[in-house]
């Protein structure tokens, strides 16, 4: 069987009709555009190859694409993340486009290879149709910081995922985030930047959240999960990948700001009132709260009965 040089593979990319770009993971610099997705974009490749990222990508923005991006480094390289966002063109025109983020390994390092297509017209007749079927029950159901569920929205799933437990039908584990420093934001920077925080971490439980999983901004600065089929050491795997993106969490505009977290997994053997299980989950973690500023903590099975 023939084999394909480096460089066969090299024109290959720079013949794809797609936006294709690898990204250094270390700085987010853009080290590769090929030459038609440059001019799909009415741009000069050199002049983007000057660019961050999150120039060309305005809806993400820095420490946001370096949580995702950690996240990625950290999975299996057969694996990948799809994500639909706005690029600018060289008019100033917004369009999306669906990407397909995935690691690929040069000289043994990691890069991020993206693959992007236009999806603007299939796009906006997708948000016609959510935009009048979804809108006014999702903003009804929602935190506004976060997009996360609000509490009442979660308690009602909760004592649903409850009766499937009592039935014997469902495995239920539960994770609870403490921004444990947002009240110090706040205080610090301004209520603004404490919800521009809030915000993140909300993006950032949405993009490491499995399609059954259900968030919400259960208090002020307590964020819940719930993982349905899943057991404690399937929460914590998640619970380790929400804590490595938010320490590497940074503002260029506020650079001694740092988030402290502290997040707490547990199992639900059986069913009880959800409202008592949270506090009781939430009093656990409290009781095993340190000075370290970002901390996991095993909370074990948590029920009523003992």
């Amino acid at each position: 069987m023939a084999k394909i040089s480096e460089q066969h593979i090299a024109q290959l990319l720079e013949q794809s009709l797609d936006l294709m770009l690898l990204i250094d993971p270390t700085d987010l610099k853009l080290l590769f555009v090929n030459q038609h997705g440059a001019e799909m974009l009415k741009l000069e490749r050199d002049k983007l190859l000057d660019q961050a990222t999150p120039t060309l990508l305005p809806e993400l923005s820095g420490p946001e694409l370096e949580a995702m991006i950690e996240l990625i480094i950290e999975t299996d390289p057969s694996a990948g993340e799809t994500l639909v966002t706005v690029v600018r063109d060289g008019v100033g025109d917004d369009r999306d486009f669906e990407f397909r983020l995935k690691k690929v390994l040069i000289d043994d390092k990691p890069f991020i290879m993206a693959n992007g297509r236009d999806v603007s017209e299939r796009v906006a007749v997708t948000d016609q149709v959510q935009t009048m079927l979804a809108n006014a029950q999702m903003e009804s159901q929602q935190d506004t910081t976060t997009h996360l569920f609000q509490r009442e929205t979660f308690l009602q799933i909760f004592r649903e995922l409850m009766e499937q437990l009592r039935l014997g039908d469902l495995r239920l584990s539960l994770m609870i985030l403490d921004l444990k420093n947002l009240h110090l934001i706040n205080q610090e920077y301004g209520q603004a930047v404490g919800d521009k925080v809030l915000a993140h971490v909300g993006k950032l439980m949405h993009h490491v959240a499995r399609p059954d999983d259900v968030g919400a901004r259960f208090s002020g600065r307590k964020l819940c999960m719930l993982l349905p089929h899943s057991g404690q050491q399937d929460a914590l795997v998640l619970a380790e990948k929400i804590t490595r993106a938010l320490s590497r969490m940074q503002y260029s505009e506020f650079p001694n700001l740092r988030v402290h977290s502290s997040i707490g997994v547990a199992e639900l053997p059986e069913p009880g009132e959800a409202e008592l299980l949270i506090d009781k989950a939430v009093s656990l973690l409290r009781d095993a709260h340190t000075e370290v500023k970002h901390e996991i903590h095993r909370l074990g099975l948590v029920s009523l009965n003992f």
